[in-house]
């Protein structure tokens, strides 16, 4: 018998030490979780892209700016993709087309103004103006806290409290 209770408490002792390990005992990794936060804020983004899309093809009084994120594949020699803000957007049944935004980093000889044609498949994010607020931008809300104070504040003023404007 007290073979038997030895032998539980150190399998109950071993499990215990495997779930502290499973459960990311130990420092925490911000770089990992800001990672998980953006992939849901993307994963967000493209959820609510048909409310993006309605107001963008009926849009209402007050609805303007439409804008769009999309990834990139990297043309610099480097795996992955870059994500970049696009306005003026035009969209046919089997393409987007948009304005970069700004100067890509990592997109070769390209800069703002470029005409960019993308799937619906590489959209990230979506943004427009409802009145003076800033709907969407799911992605910008996780880099809030990477921002400096005064373009974080800026930001805060004219992002909508909920991204979809349901506030």
């Amino acid at each position: 018998m007290r073979r038997l209770a030895a032998g539980l408490l150190a399998m109950l002792a071993m499990l215990a030490m495997l779930a502290a390990a499973g459960c990311g005992a130990g420092t925490p990794d911000p770089e990992a979780e800001f990672q998980r936060d953006m992939a849901s804020a993307r994963a967000q983004a493209r959820q609510s892209l048909p409310h993006f899309w309605e107001s963008f093809g009926d849009p209402q009084a007050g609805e303007y700016d439409f804008s769009l994120k999309a990834a990139f594949t990297r043309r610099d020699g480097q795996a992955g993709a870059e994500e970049i803000w696009l306005h003026h957007i035009a969209r046919a049944p089997d393409r987007i087309i948009g304005e970069l935004a700004s100067d890509p980093r990592h997109l070769g000889e390209l800069r703002k103004g470029a005409i960019m044609e993308f799937q619906e498949s590489q959209i990230v994010d979506w943004a427009f103006f409802r009145g003076d607020s800033l709907l969407g931008h799911y992605t910008t809300r996780v880099l809030m806290p990477r921002l400096d104070q005064m373009q974080a504040d800026w930001l805060r003023s004219l992002l909508s409290e909920d991204p979809d404007g349901a506030d």
